[in-house]
């Protein structure tokens, strides 16, 4: 076994977040999105202008995608909703529509097929509360796996064929076989499994060279994994016990940003953690994948 190399990430945004989750890169926008669950809070970083943007909601929202028409999809607590950040103006879909003041949406992505994925969590972590769903382009939902806990980092191999899927109680990464044509998952199969001294498996996102690099809640760090092997390739530290997510960005996708939470951290913690909640970056020399943009008719 190879020894596995340690790096250290650096702070970007001092943003003291709740719960920073779901960074995106909107490549034609050049633009990094981002949310705070618990603060309520839609993110948006311009690297050209260093700007930091940030929008308020009545509600959590669980995740963020940008759509093929300049619009963002957001997973309100009370379902999918489309929003213009420019205008401000936001559009209920009438989708996964939820009243269970005890249930939120975790984190989201667009897959391949155009479709998002997205999951259901209890805000308590409670077990099997949640579910996993696929969203079309027109707006049906499929439930695609039940009683889950809590739903995290999706990813694609780059041949399509592969999907890769963390429910972050299990401690396990999970390979389904994927069919892009009928937007179908099947097979799957553990392919990593996470000591629970790393910390649990949140969110993550996927190279150029079909690794996985995985953010871990309570874990202080991103692994970077070989989900052929099982094989631990590089660790990058983070300066904030939970690391939440991480996507590939920057003009060449070769920035690794990563986002944090204060969430779940006691006042000891928060004071040997100041920058917790922050977002972080890192340049892995090593390039990720551009995303896909959701079809919003």
């Amino acid at each position: 076994m190879s020894k596995t190399t340690t790096h250290k990430a650096e702070l970007l945004l001092d943003n003291q977040h709740i719960l920073g989750e779901g960074p995106v890169w909107d490549r034609k926008k050049q633009l990094l999105f981002w949310v705070d669950i618990e603060g309520k809070q839609l993110n948006q970083y311009n690297p050209t202008s260093r700007k930091h943007t940030k929008w308020s909601f009545s509600e959590m929202l669980g995740a963020a995608l940008p759509t093929d028409n300049d619009q963002l999809l957001l997973a309100l607590e009370s379902g999918l909703a489309s929003f213009n950040y420019e205008s401000k103006e936001l559009t209920k879909h009438h989708v996964l529509e939820n009243s269970n003041q005890s249930l939120r949406f975790n984190d989201g992505k667009v897959g391949p097929d155009g479709h998002l994925w997205i999951g259901t969590m209890d805000k308590n972590c409670a077990p099997e509360k949640g579910n996993f769903y696929r969203v079309s382009p027109r707006m049906n939902s499929t439930l695609q796996l039940a009683k889950t806990s809590i739903s995290n980092g999706m990813a694609w191999s780059s041949n399509r064929k592969t999907f890769y899927y963390i429910d972050s109680a299990t401690f396990v990464v999970r390979a389904f076989d994927f069919d892009v044509d009928s937007s179908s998952i099947s097979n799957g199969k553990p392919v990593i499994t996470v000591p629970e001294e790393y910390g649990s498996p949140d969110g993550m996102c996927i190279d150029a060279e079909d690794m996985l690099w995985i953010a871990h809640w309570g874990g202080h760090c991103v692994r970077r994994w070989n989900p052929k092997t099982g094989e631990v390739l590089q660790k990058i530290a983070v300066e904030a016990p939970h690391v939440t997510s991480c996507c590939f960005g920057g003009r060449n996708l070769d920035t690794l940003y990563i986002t944090t939470a204060r969430s779940g951290l006691t006042e000891s913690q928060l004071k040997a953690f100041p920058k917790s909640g922050g977002l972080f970056e890192y340049g892995p020399n090593i390039k990720g994948t551009p995303i896909t943009y959701f079809k919003n008719h």
